[in-house]
């Protein structure tokens, strides 16, 4: 089971990196990177009270589909928490286009 979580992280990570690589400025980049990358990644909890870890963006689609909705605002939570950390990070870490 850990493997395939793993697996779900890493391929993740390289769509929201081939992703970001579509566009030239590197706001845009970092952007689209940390933005695809907090939508795949961040997990929560299946429904209130169980222990069933499932991606945020699944989640999303249930509950649009469902009328008996248990709010999208905890969906929102973990999904801005990750969204902002990657935000920072990805920002500082990201590949300046300089010509010396």
């Amino acid at each position: 089971m850990i493997f395939i979580w793993l697996s779900y992280l890493m391929l993740s990570l390289v769509i929201s990196y081939l992703l970001s690589l579509l566009v030239r400025r590197k706001y845009a980049k970092v952007f689209i990177f940390s933005f695809t990358l907090s939508l795949t990644f961040t997990l929560w909890f299946k429904s209130p009270g169980e222990n069933i870890l499932v991606p945020i963006f699944s989640m999303f689609l249930l509950e649009s589909t469902i009328l008996d909705n248990n709010g999208f605002f905890r969906i929102l939570r973990p999904f801005i928490f990750v969204f902002l950390i990657s935000l920072t990070i990805s920002y500082f870490f990201w590949k300046d286009d300089t010509k010396n």
